[in-house]
């Protein structure tokens, strides 16, 4: 493949590359590839933003209800701004015109490296702040899907987190975000509870025996992106919250499914709710 035909795909991509600058140092060979942290924060392939339409829009909410935003569309609410230039299917960003000012809201393809690979465009573009919204099952019979759940902490088993922050169990919400959105919870009279969960890469994975440990680590729910979020987030310096409703239960017993996907009203309530908290930060 020629460097042009290299170049065309990358642009095709909404990628870039720079100039690399070689820091000295900085990272060292691990036992295991996923250890080996670089703190240079220079990147050779960053987001390409020309390819964008030029908003002033600091504010998104990443959401993971199709219904919801099917509905948001088809009620005229929101409008499609432009999709992200990715390979294979290009997720659709929308505009939502509030009172006060217009925000995004991204329709995000799960898992996490999808989820850091989101906020990076959309950093590229300006935006500083955001509210995820999602659900996740829960490990525990007593979560239920009635509360709103903050996730103020999340286990790293998964593989993103490690190329932002140098390796560690968990990650945790940034205390002055968690503070502004424990405040708008309350000011709306929301009954919240804040939880750690448990973020990895291999649903088809969860056994009994991770469950368990991961129960006994205080880990309520679980879901496959809050690590890659909040590790990206304070890498990047940006505001970040993860909201979640508990869905199907995951214990050692085995799975009840609950008929989560079918909560509509719960999941419209916690993506209103995410907009309040977003116009928060």
């Amino acid at each position: 493949m020629s460097e042009n035909e290299i170049q065309n795909m990358m642009n095709a991509n909404g990628e870039e590359r720079v100039a690399g600058q070689k820091l000295q140092n900085m990272i060292k060979a691990e036992p295991y590839p996923i250890l080996e942290y670089d703190r240079n924060p220079q990147s050779i392939t960053v987001a390409k933003t020309d390819i964008y339409p030029q908003r002033k829009i600091k504010r998104c909410i990443i959401t993971y209800f199709q219904d919801v935003v099917v509905k948001l569309e088809t009620s005229y609410k929101i409008f499609e701004a432009f999709k992200l230039r990715i390979e294979g299917k290009r997720p659709e960003v929308y505009q939502l015109d509030t009172a006060t000012e217009s925000i995004y809201v991204l329709l995000c393809p799960l898992g996490a490296p999808q989820a850091a690979r989101m906020m990076e465009i959309l950093s590229a573009l300006g935006v500083e702040k955001f509210v995820v919204c999602g659900g996740a099952g829960t490990l525990d019979d007593a979560v239920t899907g009635e509360k709103i759940l903050l996730a103020t902490a999340a286990v790293r088993d998964e593989g993103t987190s490690y190329h932002y922050l140098p390796p560690a169990r968990e990650v945790s919400l940034n205390e002055n975000v968690r503070k502004k959105v424990i405040e708008c919870l309350q000011a709306e009279h929301q009954n919240f509870l804040e939880v750690k969960t448990w973020t990895t890469d291999a649903s088809f994975r969860e056994t009994p025996d991770k469950v368990e440990m991961r129960r006994k680590e205080g880990c309520a729910v679980v879901e496959m992106e809050c690590a890659a979020y909040y590790a990206v987030a304070e890498f990047k310096h940006l505001s970040c919250a993860v909201l979640l409703y508990a869905g199907d239960v995951v214990h050692k017993a085995g799975w009840e499914y609950r008929n989560w996907h079918a909560r509509n009203d719960m999941r419209e309530h916690l993506f209103d709710l995410a907009v309040k908290c977003v116009l928060k930060l």
